[in-house]
């Protein structure tokens, strides 16, 4: 195993995120990552941008790449208890996780759009007031923001805020005490940093994402970070292992390239190693999460 970082298929978001195989377990991981991420940061939207708006004014508020539209769901129902009036919409360039409209209430709609395509239905540009993004460190190319903050910029009304939420950029395994073996979970997560920078897929944009709204004409850019809780950490891991998990999908089997430096053998028991250091105490995660808002100027 001279090269276990090298992934051997191409890394494509917009087919690997679009795959009809990742259903159920990919929404229950969203579920799970979802509820974390609340936990850690306590809002839906930051408090600069709640603050902005009149309590009598009506919200139209874009979520993009909202998969299975869990945050707009629960900014539903924290905001329609304020009496607001809302128009939520969620675009997501996979629409398998979309639950049915009828489970959704009625100021949802979710609509399955490549947001990085540079081409948006008219309805959508200079509509929102506020545009939220999650965690696109996995869609992001060679840290090239640009497209994203684009649309983003087009989308928004004058004075719209954009709230952009962002994993943290250093990965930690962090046993529980002293003497845990952390051997297989630290070596998959160097695999999967090596794999994903041959991808283009560093993260170096997320510590500058001030900067990058600034060039992009945002205003009142704003940066916090919040930490995440220990007691969140098993949850965290377990999101980790889902990710971890779906990663097999990227190396060949050892009968079709039997010199593969990694193959989905190897990657599986690589895998169940992980897991077995997991379940005596190690953890998962990344230390904090950041939210970056800028303002669209009048």
């Amino acid at each position: 195993m001279s090269n276990p970082s090298v992934l051997v298929e191409a890394y494509d978001p917009s087919v690997y995120w679009a795959a009809p195989a990742k259903n159920f377990r990919s929404s229950t991981r969203l579920h799970l990552q979802h509820m974390l991420w609340q936990n850690t940061t306590k809002f839906l939207l930051e408090p600069h941008v709640q603050a902005s708006f009149k309590q009598d004014k009506q919200l139209k508020i874009a979520d993009l790449g909202c998969g299975n539209g869990v945050w707009l769901a629960d900014l539903h129902h924290e905001l329609s208890r304020k009496h607001r009036s809302l128009q939520l919409n969620g675009y997501d360039i996979n629409e398998v996780n979309f639950p049915p409209p009828a489970f959704l209430p009625g100021s949802i709609t979710l609509t399955k759009l490549d947001v990085l395509s540079k081409m948006l239905p008219e309805e959508a540009l200079s509509t929102f007031d506020v545009v939220h993004i999650r965690a696109f460190s996995s869609i992001i190319i060679n840290n090239n923001t640009m497209t994203l903050l684009s649309t983003a910029l087009a989308m928004l009304k004058p004075g719209g805020w954009l709230q952009w939420e962002e994993w943290g950029t250093d990965f930690i395994v962090e046993p529980a005490s002293p003497g845990l073996s952390t051997v297989s979970c630290e070596k998959i997560a160097r695999i999967v940093k090596a794999g994903g920078d041959a991808q283009g897929l560093q993260v170096d944009f997320v510590r500058e994402l001030d900067r990058r709204l600034n060039d992009t004409g945002f205003k009142q850019v704003h940066v916090r970070e919040d930490t995440k809780r220990k007691q969140d950490y098993k949850g965290w891991t377990e999101d980790f292992l889902m990710i971890w998990e779906e990663v097999a999908s990227f190396f060949p089997s050892k009968a079709d390239d039997p010199q593969a430096p990694v193959t989905k053998e190897l990657w599986a028991q690589l895998f169940a190693n992980a897991v077995e250091e997991t379940e005596h105490g190690v953890a998962l995660h990344r230390g904090s999460i950041l939210t970056v808002i800028g303002r669209k100027p009048l």
